[in-house]
C-alpha cells in the first residue's frame, strides 16, 4: 500500500491544495489525502476541517493594566532575561518569582531574526507563556515583520535548514500571533499604524460592535491562507498598493505631518491615547516619547525599539493607579539604576485595583504620567 501511495505521489497524480505550502508541508498532506482516497474516505478530494477559531476575544476579561513591553529582540533571549530580572519578574537563577498575578509581559514583534530564525527562541517564549500562566502572569507576543517574512519563506519552500519538527513549531507559533493588541487606551503594534489601518479598525468597530481585538481572528488570521493575502498586513518596503492596510512608512515624520490631523481624529474615535511600537531602531538606545506629538498632540506615541539586543537591557513599563492614571517607566542603559529598579518592581507589584479600575476600557480616558 505504501508503495502505491508513494508511486502516485511521485507521478504527480495527486492534487495539491492551493493553500498548501510547497516544500515544508506538501508531502505530508499528499500522503494523508492518498490514504484517505484508498480507504474510501473521499470521493474526489480529502477535505481537512479547519481548526476551530479562537474564542471571541470580546468575551475575555481585559488584561490587568500592568505591562512590561519588549520590542525587536531579534533572536536575543539574554537581554529579555536581564530586563525581567531587573523588573523582579525573574530571580537571579532565571526562574519566575512569585506574586506575578495580573502582570502582562508584552512583545511587539521581531522576536526572531528574519535571516536566521532560532527555533530555541520560540521555545523560550512558549515555555515562558506556559510557566507564567501558572503564576497568574500573561505573556502576549504579537507579530513583527520578521515573523511575517519567515512565514512567507516557509510558504515558498525555504525552511532555513530546520528539521521538519522545528519548522512546524516556528510556523505554528507565527500563525498564533495577533497583528496588534488594544488594552484599554493603549494600542500595541509592531510598526507605525497607518491611516488606512486605523480607518479599517474604526469601520470594523462601527459595523460589528465587537472589541477591536476581534479583528485579529475575524480578519488577520484568515490572511494566512496565502502570501498575497498576508501582504496587506505586512510592513512591506516595496511601492505601496491601494489594498495595503499596513506598510513600511518610508519617512514617518513626513507621513504624520501630512496625515496627523486625520490620524488623531480616528484614534480619538477609537479611544486610543497611547501607541507603543517597535520596528524603527532608536540609535540613542532610549525610547522616543511623544513621537510626532507636534502633529498628533493628544496621542502619546512611544518608539520602543531601543536596540535592546545590543544594549542588554530595555523595556517600557506601564502601570495603572487607583486614580486611573497610567505611569510609564522607561528601562534602558541610560536610566538603569537602583532607584529605577525599586520603582519598577514597586509599580509591577502593586496589588490589583478594584475590578472596575483594573479593567480600563477605551471609553475611559486615562491621565498619563512619565517617570524616569
Amino acid at each position: 500500500m505504501l508503495h502505491r501511495i508513494f508511486r502516485d505521489i511521485q507521478s504527480n497524480q495527486l492534487h495539491i491544495s492551493e493553500h498548501t505550502a510547497p516544500g515544508l508541508f506538501s508531502w505530508p498532506m499528499q500522503i494523508v489525502r492518498r490514504i484517505a482516497e484508498i480507504f474510501g474516505l473521499s470521493e474526489k478530494r480529502f477535505v481537512i476541517v479547519p481548526p476551530r477559531e479562537p474564542e471571541n476575544r470580546a468575551e475575555r476579561s481585559a488584561f490587568s493594566p500592568r505591562w512590561i513591553v519588549f520590542s525587536d529582540t531579534d533572536n536575543d533571549v539574554n537581554s529579555v532575561k536581564n530586563t525581567l530580572r531587573f523588573a523582579g519578574i525573574l530571580d537571579e537563577n532565571g526562574e519566575l518569582t512569585d506574586h506575578l498575578e495580573g502582570i502582562t509581559i508584552f512583545h511587539t514583534g521581531d522576536l526572531v531574526d528574519k535571516k536566521n530564525p532560532d527555533p530555541s527562541v520560540v521555545e523560550y517564549w512558549q515555555s515562558l507563556q506556559q510557566d507564567a500562566r501558572a503564576k497568574g502572569c500573561n505573556v502576549k507576543p504579537i507579530v513583527g515583520n520578521h515573523e511575517q517574512e519567515i512565514w512567507q519563506k516557509f510558504r515558498t519552500g525555504d525552511n532555513y535548514r530546520m528539521g521538519a519538527k522545528q519548522a512546524y513549531q516556528v510556523n505554528d507559533f507565527i500563525e498564533s500571533l495577533d497583528l496588534f493588541h488594544v488594552a484599554g487606551p493603549v494600542l500595541f503594534i509592531h510598526g507605525y499604524p497607518t491611516l488606512e489601518f486605523l480607518q479599517t479598525l474604526l469601520h470594523f468597530k462601527e459595523v460589528t460592535g465587537k472589541d477591536l481585538n476581534c479583528f485579529n481572528t475575524d480578519h488577520y488570521i484568515k490572511a494566512f491562507r496565502s502570501v498575497d493575502a498576508m501582504r496587506q498586513y505586512a510592513y512591506v518596503r516595496e511601492s505601496r498598493k491601494t489594498n495595503y492596510l499596513l506598510y513600511d512608512v518610508a519617512d514617518a515624520s513626513r507621513y504624520y505631518k501630512k496625515q496627523g490631523r486625520v490620524v488623531g481624529a480616528v484614534l480619538a474615535q477609537l479611544k486610543i491615547d497611547v501607541i507603543v511600537h517597535g520596528h524603527r531602531p532608536q540609535r540613542s538606545g532610549q525610547q522616543v516619547d511623544y513621537e510626532f506629538g507636534k502633529w498628533i498632540p493628544k496621542v502619546r506615541m512611544i518608539g520602543n525599539d531601543t536596540m535592546v539586543r545590543r544594549k542588554g537591557i530595555g523595556a517600557t513599563v506601564i502601570s495603572a493607579k487607583s486614580s486611573g492614571d497610567l505611569d510609564m517607566v522607561f528601562i534602558n542603559t541610560k536610566t538603569e539604576s537602583t532607584e529605577l529598579r525599586r520603582k519598577v518592581q514597586e509599580g509591577l507589584r502593586t496589588l490589583p485595583l478594584p475590578s472596575r479600575a483594573s479593567q480600563i476600557t477605551g471609553s475611559e480616558t486615562a491621565n498619563i504620567k512619565f517617570v524616569a
